[in-house]
């Protein structure tokens, strides 16, 4: 049977747009931002209690062998019991802190599928930010003290604690170096395993 040339290069086109279809699909079935759920870090000096909320978010990439752009952020709430003399007040008190962490870095698929992923993080682009007016005192800090001392106090605070949860979040960013098992659900959920531990992630709507 002949098959002229037309349809020769004709059928090329189709198969080369056919897999080029089910590889974008693939690939860019995890692309965009997601968000999961709050964690407790217990690696964090002085914190009563801390928890954190990590979002990922994949730049599209054609080919996930390559790889592609990733910029992982989270929120972190800590709070902090305080007794005694502590910044130079002696009642008692409870300190909450607010704070945002950022990072880049590339993702690129750990063998011929994108089941799991490597990432590889950008150590300099690492950034805490803690504002002064996420930072609140209550029962009986705000006794008797002037602005100016409140502020003095404040910034002391973010001073103390921005330290700290750098440390903190840098060890937790770093969990996500492998992540393993990737499977989307209804492409709004996205459910892997990070450091030998389940996550569920879901997807955030574009504004």
């Amino acid at each position: 049977m002949k098959i002229s040339t037309a349809s020769f290069f004709g059928a090329l086109v189709a198969l080369g747009a056919l897999m080029c279809i089910s590889s974008c699909s693939r690939t860019d079935r995890f692309a965009g931002e997601w968000i999961g759920t709050p964690i407790r870090m217990m690696n964090i000096p002085g914190a009563a209690d801390a928890s954190s909320t990590v979002s990922l978010d994949f730049a599209p990439s054609t080919d996930v062998r390559r790889g592609g752009d990733v910029f992982m952020s989270a929120t972190i709430d800590v709070t902090q019991a305080v007794v005694g003399s502590s910044f130079s007040v002696d009642d008692p008190y409870q300190v909450d802190v607010a704070a945002t962490a950022s990072i880049r870095g590339r993702y690129v698929a750990d063998g011929d599928d994108d089941d799991d992923i490597l990432l590889h993080l950008d150590q300099s682009t690492l950034q805490v930010n803690i504002d002064p007016a996420g930072v609140t005192f209550s029962e009986n800090i705000l006794t008797g003290l002037q602005r100016p001392a409140l502020d003095s106090l404040t910034q002391q605070t973010v001073d103390a604690w921005r330290v700290r949860i750098t440390a903190a979040i840098r060890d937790e960013f770093y969990k996500y170096q492998k992540i393993e098992d990737i499977k989307v659900h209804h492409s709004d959920m996205m459910s892997c395993e990070v450091a030998d531990r389940d996550y569920t992630f879901r997807r955030v709507a574009p504004n």
